[in-house]
């Protein structure tokens, strides 16, 4: 029998879930949770179009996030359109344009989904949920720490307290390349520069050692580099990192990480901090620090942002930024080994009326609502017994039945217990106004 490959009439394409009520009423949850805490802070919410011309957005995204980003053509302009895979370069394109001439600092925060195309065999989602928030204006060690606190304490307003922070700075790693360049015999070739950048990101000494040798570096070079690999722990490696690279832009890079750790102190992080001085990832785009959120619950980073004073001037407004992201789903992961609570989700009532009574139910109902009650008429319920089971199936705590024989009153039916009783619809309604 020949398969069937054809999709089906309710598939859904690779990498796009499908959220249902519970599902997305905890992604709501955290959302909201997470956005309140930004408000806190003096954070204020923008709402970035989901998709945008390409060769505007181009301007801040990586070649990577180029390569996997989604783009079809606009059918009014010809126009080559983009679906975003990132909305910190949309956020950078609104200080960089619209909000120009707004006061700085700009605290700007944002929830939404991004799409990238990601091989079926990397585990990872296609669409997936951010929250976030950027500061603008600002480029003293102050703005760093205060991204990051506001990252933990978003997080921990899950109860998730056993997250690491994982800290390095796109200056140090600056000034290894350049030592480098500068002990060398000959020019660094920008395929060695390259491929020692790659084999870094990846610690991999062994290919390390192999570039360096073909390049032509001599034994301090790479016995200088194998020991920044090493620089890895609390605040006592960037004492030990001032004395592996000491010139200007590593010398600068290593007192502005300690200032933002001091700051993070203050905060009561410092349990949470961990420094990686060769940490790469993400080093074409950070200009200062930058860090990532690690659970044990989770395979990938929960959280990551930093400093990139250049992404703003891309789009012809030169101005000092960090921020940060929030993976959704990765928060949930780690909710997960702590067991997931969802917010009270519940019905309050469902109002149940023969077709005599219908207007006075929809009224009662009315009046329900108004009161802040979650309510439900028995649309579709031809009897008791079926409001009853649906009731149960629903999680909606109390039934209001409105009968003939009870002329005012109410005959309510609390589902957990079963028990019945009688109350006056007048003084029912008259409480609620």
């Amino acid at each position: 029998m020949k398969k069937n490959t054809q999709p089906s009439r309710t598939s859904t394409p690779r990498g796009m879930a499908t959220h249902l009520p519970a599902g997305a009423l905890l992604r709501r949850h955290v959302q909201d949770t997470i956005l309140t805490t930004f408000f806190k802070w003096g954070y204020r919410e923008v709402i970035p179009p989901v998709f945008e011309y390409l060769d505007v957005l181009a301007r801040g995204l990586s070649s990577v996030l180029l390569e996997k980003s989604y783009k079809f053509v606009d059918r009014d302009s010809g126009k080559l359109m983009i679906l975003r895979p990132d909305i910190t370069p949309q956020v950078a394109r609104m200080v960089a344009g619209i909000l120009a001439e707004e006061p700085k600092p700009l605290r700007l925060c944002y929830y939404g989904n991004i799409f990238r195309y990601e091989e079926s065999h990397a585990g990872l989602e296609r669409e997936m949920f951010q929250v976030g928030c950027e500061l603008a204006g600002v480029a003293s060690p102050e703005a760093d720490a205060e991204i990051i606190a506001v990252a933990s304490e978003s997080i921990k307003r899950f109860g998730i307290d056993d997250f690491k922070i994982v800290i390095s700075h796109a200056g140090y790693l600056s000034g290894i390349v350049s030592y480098i360049k500068h002990s060398m015999k000959t020019p660094f070739s920008p395929d060695s520069e390259h491929a020692l950048r790659d084999a870094i990101s990846k610690k991999d000494g062994c290919r390390i050692e192999s570039v360096l040798d073909c390049a032509g570096a001599d034994a301090l070079a790479k016995e200088s580099i194998m020991l920044a690999l090493r620089l890895y722990g609390a605040d006592d490696v960037l004492d030990k990192a001032a004395a592996v690279i000491n010139n200007a832009e590593s010398t600068t890079a290593i007192k502005n990480l300690k200032e933002i750790y001091e700051l993070l102190c203050l905060y009561g992080l410092k349990d949470h901090i961990l420094i990686d001085l060769c940490e790469m990832r993400g080093i074409d785009y950070y200009t200062g620090l930058f860090f990532e959120i690690f659970h044990s619950g989770v395979a990938f980073p929960i959280g990551r942002g930093g400093r990139y004073d250049n992404l703003i001037g891309k789009f012809g407004y030169e101005c000092p930024s960090t921020g940060f992201a929030i993976d959704v789903e990765s928060i949930i992961m780690a909710k997960e080994r702590y067991g997931v609570s969802l917010p009270d989700d519940g019905i309050k009532y469902l109002v149940f009326s023969d077709d005599k009574y219908r207007h006075d139910a929809m009224d009662l109902s009315g009046v329900l609502r108004n009161a802040g009650h979650k309510v439900v008429l028995n649309t579709g319920l031809e009897t008791t017994d079926m409001a009853v089971e649906y009731a149960i199936n629903n999680n909606i705590e109390k039934i209001i039945i409105i009968e003939e024989k009870y002329d005012k009153q109410l005959s309510v039916i609390d589902v957990q217990t079963g028990r019945r009783t009688h109350v006056d619809i007048d003084k029912l309604i008259g409480g609620m106004r």
